[in-house]
């Protein structure tokens, strides 16, 4: 989750790369709930163990072809790809993360997903880490799925991530949340999010977990299919998107 909304956000992303041995990196809400990214897995690190939806990745079968990863981080994806013999380019706001991807000798490039656009069609664009939280809100997802699907061929496909709010809707820390939400008439899955690391906090910033049932109305809105849907555990899940006038199957 590295595309922010404002320019706060990298200066702290970055920080949490370049000093890797630090305190952990953590991901507070406005109403102060936190959780914890883990980055060793990203830094290339012995035993550490990689994000679920890494699975999703099984659904580009269309080897050789071309891959755009938006939010790639320091490029783990980018270089399963390439081992599969696929043409894998990415794209981060995070200047430290590109710097390690391009060390590694992968095809990165620091730009912003809201305002890129490649230089040819890709057959798959993937947006994992939760990246679809990149439209900012449920509003904004339509035009930002529609933008990343401009970017396909006829018939490529778009893979996303994202978790399902409303499977932890009832759960304690996140009950008042959701309630509060709904009764002021706001999707609860609009949330906005702040980084830190130590003694350093970057600035608040739009972000939004567009629940499965959702996803499928935003999807119809951009002009896609939500094709298929795997879950990773009780929230995370991926998505497989298609131009709602092509017909694909995937498991």
């Amino acid at each position: 989750m590295t595309e922010p909304s404002t320019t706060t956000q990298p200066d702290i992303f970055d920080h949490a790369l370049t000093a890797p041995d630090g305190p952990p990196l953590l991901i507070e809400r406005t109403d102060g709930h936190t959780s914890t990214t883990d980055l060793n897995w990203w830094l290339g690190r012995t035993g550490a163990v990689p994000p679920s939806d890494v699975a999703a990745l099984d659904w580009i079968t269309t080897v050789p072809g071309t891959v755009l990863d938006i939010g790639c981080c320091t490029g783990r994806h980018l270089k399963h790809l390439a081992e599969r013999g696929l043409t894998a380019t990415g794209i981060d706001t995070s200047a430290a993360a590109i710097r390690l991807a391009q060390q590694a000798g992968l095809n990165a490039h620091l730009a912003d997903a809201h305002h890129y656009t490649p230089t040819a069609p890709v057959d798959t664009v993937i947006a994992l880490g939760g990246g679809l939280g990149i439209a900012a809100t449920r509003q904004g997802a339509p035009a930002f799925l529609a933008h990343l699907a401009s970017w396909l061929t006829p018939t490529g496909a778009l893979i996303v991530s994202s978790v399902d709010w409303s499977a932890t809707a009832s759960a304690h820390q996140h009950r008042t949340w959701t309630e509060t939400a709904l009764a002021e008439g706001r999707y609860p899955g609009d949330v906005r999010l702040r980084l830190r690391h130590g003694t350093l906090t970057g600035g608040w910033f739009d972000w939004t977990w567009i629940d499965p049932a959702t996803l499928r109305d935003v999807a119809a809105e951009a002009g896609l299919t939500v094709s298929a849907t795997r879950r990773f555990g009780t929230s995370w899940y991926a998505a497989l998107l298609h131009h709602a006038n092509t017909q694909r199957q995937a498991s």
